[in-house]
Order: C-alpha cells, then structure tokens, then sequence
C-alpha cells in the first residue's frame, strides 16, 4: 500500500460496492408477508376489548382472542401437538 492509497478497514461487511440484490421470489414472498401484517393492523380489523377484572385498565386488540363476546374470559385451548 502507498502512500497516496486510503487504508481500508476490514469490517467483515461487504463493499458498498457489493450490495446483495433480492431474487423476484423473495420481494414477492416479502410483499406477501407485509399484505397479510398490514391487514392484522387495519383499523377496525380487531375489536377492543377490556380484559375482565381490571375495572377497565387493561384493554386493548391484543385481548380479543382471550375475551368472549360477553366479556369472560375463555378457556385456554390446547397446545397443539399434545
């Protein structure tokens, strides 16, 4: 190396230079994905609840699968594979 030559660092990292491109394949697998995430989060996709006991402190989407309609909670299902 000379003088006149930059020192170059090794990161272990590609060169910028050396950017990998995604196949057809991945970006519609990925775009797929994002479709169905994008959907879970639509307004109005899941109902709000209020989780039972909590005089209304804790309530929220995340709560609709553990809530029935009348507000109780629901048995917890089987895990699969037992």
């Amino acid at each position: 190396m000379s003088a006149d030559e930059p020192e170059q660092k090794k990161t272990g990292r590609p060169a910028e230079s050396e950017v990998p491109v995604p196949d057809d394949e991945a970006l519609a697998e990925a775009r797929k994905k994002v479709e169905e995430i994008d959907a879970r989060y639509e307004p109005g996709a899941r109902e709000t609840v209020v989780l039972p006991g909590s005089d209304g402190t804790v309530s929220g989407t995340a709560f609709d699968d553990y809530v029935d309609d009348d507000g109780n909670l629901k048995e917890p299902e089987p895990e699969k594979g037992s």
